[in-house]
């Protein structure tokens, strides 16, 4: 029995983490988001303008979030990546500044 478990825990604490692991809870709880491409957003005067959406997402607000991957990420409201999907949180790379 003592191997047995010793082993699960082995097998557990070996597998990798899984990609949305570095979502926030309040985001999608791992449900409701997915990296997408740099081109799918661009840095306005005024915040991050969602391509697919139209949506801006304001700089220094709740919904924007520091990438941890170096990727851009969007968390979609209901799963809802097309045009009247609703933006929860934009991760964001490091831009250098």
């Amino acid at each position: 029995m003592g191997r047995t478990l010793a082993l699960l825990v082995w097998l557990c604490l070996s597998v990798p983490a899984w990609s949305h692991d570095i979502y926030e809870v309040a985001c999608c709880a791992g449900r409701d988001c997915k990296p997408i491409a740099a081109s799918d957003v661009t840095p306005t005067k005024k915040g991050w303008l969602v391509r697919t959406t139209g949506e801006i997402i304001s700089y220094n607000t709740w919904p924007l979030k520091r990438s941890p991957d170096g990727q851009f990420h969007r968390c979609a409201a209901f799963n809802d990546f097309g045009p009247k999907g609703r933006t929860k949180c934009l991760y964001v790379p490091d831009m250098g500044e």
